[in-house]
């Protein structure tokens, strides 16, 4: 008859196989944790660069002219900002129905960050 030795602890192999479980449980956590910080730090960029071109369209609404007359008043102006970088802002007045020259479209277009995202912002005005 063989004697059986019961131990109260883990063997080495479930020892090894929680490891390696908990190593994976980390590794996700933290990649999970680098996508949220992205993904957050980008939709902040976003909101920041909406909320410039909305005050540049507030701004140059004015500008718009009846009969409609094609301006482009900002072209690449460089903006200084704690969240976007690389910014710059473009304006432009047009003319978007030649037939009637009663209503203008202002466009703005912020260009921000790197790798270079584009926001465009525009409105009607009819002055």
């Amino acid at each position: 008859m063989k004697k059986q030795i019961k131990s109260n602890g883990f063997t080495t192999v479930e020892l090894l196989v929680t490891l390696f479980i908990a190593a994976a449980f980390l590794m996700t956590g933290y990649q999970l944790y680098d996508v949220i910080m992205k993904d957050g730090g980008d939709a902040r960029a976003q909101a920041r660069a909406s909320n410039i071109a909305y005050d540049y369209l507030q701004r140059y609404k004015p500008n718009a002219t009846n009969p409609c007359s094609a301006l482009t008043p900002i072209t690449n102006q460089t903006i200084t900002d704690d969240i976007i970088a690389n910014a710059t802002v473009s304006v432009v007045i047009s003319c978007p129905y030649p037939a009637t020259l009663t209503v203008s479209k202002v466009l703005v277009t912020i260009q921000y960050n790197t790798p270079q995202q584009t926001l465009n912002v525009a409105t009607y005005v009819k002055p």
